[in-house]
């Protein structure tokens, strides 16, 4: 597994998609500078071949942002997944496009690939933070310093408003 990674963070480093526009690819620096602008982010990374994936973006997050106090927090979509017109369709369906990031992975849509490029972002953004388990989607909540809250929110609207009214 090691070797795997050793060969996939060298290939990432030379990566660049092809599918999406550069200025919407996300790094570690660019997420703690997103993450710096409001008191709270919730941190939402998603696949499009994810089905739990597809309906908290389609159902909670949109009642979320109606919801929430905009002031104080903000929403993030990272996407792992070269597939820009399906990501962009998705997103504009939910209605929050606005906050829609890409992240630069090399390999397929699917499997190892996504999962090291995840891992790779969320060690370097968080490095103390045991975040991501393998599992997708990876839902979270930060402070404006980088401190996460909340390691793994809920995807359904009243069990995620519970979690935010408590913090």
């Amino acid at each position: 597994m090691r070797y795997i990674l050793a060969i996939s963070l060298l290939f990432m480093s030379f990566s660049c998609s092809n599918t999406t526009e550069k200025g919407r690819m996300i790094n570690s620096q660019k997420l703690s500078h997103l993450i710096s602008q409001k008191d709270k982010t919730l941190v939402y990374v998603w696949t499009t071949w994810c089905s739990g994936c597809r309906k908290t973006l389609a159902e909670t997050l949109p009642r979320l942002q109606e919801n929430i106090d905009t002031s104080e927090y903000q929403i993030l979509l990272i996407a792992a997944s070269k597939n820009k017109e399906e990501v962009d369709s998705l997103v504009s369906a939910s209605g929050l496009q606005m906050n829609s990031w890409f992240l630069d992975f090399t390999g397929t849509d699917k499997g190892v690939f996504q999962n090291l490029g995840i891992q790779l972002l969320l060690k370097k953004t968080f490095p103390k933070a045991e975040i991501f388990t393998r599992a997708i989607p990876v839902f979270f909540l930060v402070d404006k310093n980088g401190k996460v809250q909340n390691k793994k929110l809920p995807h359904t609207y009243s069990e995620l408003m519970n979690v935010i009214d408590r913090k």
